[in-house]
């Protein structure tokens, strides 16, 4: 009966979600936190390959603060990884909605209990779990969790996000009445005009694009003194042809030092509406589109977090409903044209900034160069594309890996790596590389890593009886590495109070595992990966006697390192 209503309840705000005109639940939830909530990033918000999937909100610097469940519902989901989002908790909620808690420190005990028993039933620390509807029900306000530093997290803060529960795409919590102060408007800093030329995007990766200056500095004399000012620029004559704009935007809450996402941008021309992005949810199998909607070689050379202001080649995203041109515009004539950009928060806090731009047969030119390789493949984005790179090395790009067809580079160079495709071309999907072992190789096949020249290292598995198959997220320079070293353990404590530590690590491909004993026995013992920490209190005292313990730690390509010691107990 349960279980019915939480289904009922679902398909009816997914009914009303995925309509065109979106509703949300302003009224059903609370903030995670009592008290104020500050926001420290936004849904939505630029980060590095990858749309931020939920807010990010301040804990005081500390780990401990307790998080209390937004509404009534069960705990559908509880996963405990060192990667990632660390320790994470799910609540599926009966309006259609589950919200999501992470980089969790620990959990109250009647959550505990069943995470820890799952770890014994499976003999690892690292579990994701599933309970059922009955098993864990909570109330609105309910202590679920506290607060940590788990996982992917750069410092204590929670991470929370609040998803359909039938598709399970991340939705602006701010629209689901989560509240935050916000009392300013977003701001530009840059302005970009970007030119279509599908030959030099063809060649090159990317549209040609020129910066708008928004300033020029003038000196003028005050009295005896002279002083430099900053004076708007307004008008800009292009050369004919279709353009569109990008801009770097940052929006605020309550200073100048915060770094939020802009959700809501509109472009008028000659007062028309032509461009409306409404950025309020997307689908995690969009995540990467990311790097289609930000300037992706800008970001790469300078680390600028630029919206381009229209709809790219290859975007599955649905963030421009409203959007007659996807925000192309055609200059083709002399008159000044009047284009006028609106950005928004959640709370209508706005900007508006107007420019003028004229066509002329001698303005202004957004030119680029076609880059010329001695190796390329014509590669198309809509099918499966296979590069005989070497004797040694194959690539395979499937369809949907580039977001529009590009001329592939690659190259061998003199110290065995290979250069394949151009850093600041980037890739929606995993590309796979294929290394053809040979004779020697082949017994170490499962051994080897691939090593990205920007540092990551990449596993792969043997197939058939010689090839080696590497997925990669980005182009680059890769070399082929054997890895037979096997981790390091040093122990720090050892059955101080019952309580045991050991410091691991691996240089190459990283720690996958381990498993402790005691006498034969499996004990669960926690990892923090960042420090290197295995760590953990044992459930029951060592008895008089002698004992032996035994630490088992394994990388990712399964060499291992075992720790053992005897210990007597008097």
């Amino acid at each position: 009966m349960i279980r019915g209503l939480f289904v009922l309840y679902g398909l009816l705000f997914y009914s009303i979600c995925t309509g065109q005109n979106k509703s949300f639940p302003s009224s059903d939830f609370r903030p995670p936190f009592d008290g104020e909530i500050q926001i420290i990033g936004t849904f939505c918000e630029l980060r590095p390959n990858h749309f931020h999937g939920g807010l990010d909100i301040r804990t005081g610097g500390t780990i401990g603060r307790p998080v209390l469940s937004i509404g009534d519902g069960y705990i559908s989901r509880i996963n405990i990884s060192n990667a990632g989002y660390g320790k994470a908790l799910y609540i599926t909620h009966p309006n259609g909605y589950t919200s999501v808690y992470a980089h969790l420190n620990e959990f109250p005990d009647f959550i505990e209990w069943y995470i820890e028993k799952s770890q014994y039933l499976q003999r690892k620390y690292e579990v994701e779990l599933y309970p059922e509807v009955d098993l864990i029900q909570v109330k609105k306000g309910q202590l679920v969790a506290y607060s940590g530093n788990t996982g992917a997290s750069q410092g204590p803060h929670l991470h929370f996000e609040i998803r359909e529960t039938e598709t399970e795409a991340p939705v602006n919590p701010l629209l689901c009445g989560i509240k935050m102060v916000d009392r300013m408007a977003p701001s530009f800093l840059n302005l970009y005009i970007y030119r279509k030329d599908s030959l030099e995007k063809l060649h090159n990766g990317h549209y040609p694009a020129v910066a708008l200056p928004m300033y020029t500095t003038q000196i003028i004399k005050k009295g005896k003194k002279k002083k430099k000012i900053h004076v708007p620029v307004s008008h800009h004559t292009m050369a004919f042809g279709t353009y569109a704009l990008a801009a770097n935007l940052r929006d605020y809450a309550t200073s100048l030092g915060d770094n939020n996402g802009v959700n809501y941008i509109s472009i008028y021309k000659d007062g028309e509406l032509f461009y409306d992005c409404r950025i309020e949810r997307f689908m995690f199998s969009q995540i990467r589109m990311h790097n289609n909607y930000v300037d992706y070689r800008l970001f790469k050379t300078k680390g600028l977090k630029i919206h381009k202001l229209f709809k790219d080649d290859g975007s599955t995203l649905d963030f421009w409903e409203h959007s007659p041109t996807n925000g192309w515009f055609v200059l083709d004539d002399t008159l000044w044209h009047q284009f006028k950009i609106v950005i928004k928060d959640v709370y209508g806090n706005a900007s508006e900034k107007t420019i003028f731009i004229s066509g002329s047969e001698h303005g202004r030119k957004v030119s680029d160069y076609i880059m010329h390789y001695k190796n390329v493949k014509h590669c198309k984005a809509s099918s499966n594309n296979k590069l005989e790179l070497s004797k040694e090395l194959n690539v395979l790009l499937n369809s949907g890996t580039l977001y529009h067809d590009y001329l592939l580079n690659y190259e061998r160079n003199s110290n065995g790596t290979y250069t394949i495709g151009h850093i600041n071309v980037p890739l929606d999907k995993k590309m796979t590389l294929v290394y053809k072992l040979n004779g020697f190789q082949i017994p170490l096949g499962n051994k080897y890593v691939v090593k990205c020249n920007d540092g990551r290292v990449y596993g792969g598995e043997l197939k058939g009886l010689n090839e080696y198959h590497v997925q990669v997220r980005d182009f680059g320079t890769f070399q082929l590495i054997l890895d037979t070293i096997r981790p390091t353990i040093k122990p720090v404590s050892i059955n101080k109070n019952g309580y045991f530590s050991f410091i691991v690590s691996d240089n190459i491909s990283g720690i996958k595992d381990f498993d402790f004993f005691i006498n034969g026995t499996w004990v669960l013992l926690k990892y923090d990966s960042k420090s290197g920490l295995i760590y953990g209190k044992i459930p029951n005292p060592l008895i008089t006697g002698k004992h032996i313990i035994e630490l088992r730690v394994r990388d990712s390509r399964l060499n291992e390192r075992i720790y053992r010691r005897y210990i007597d107990i008097p």
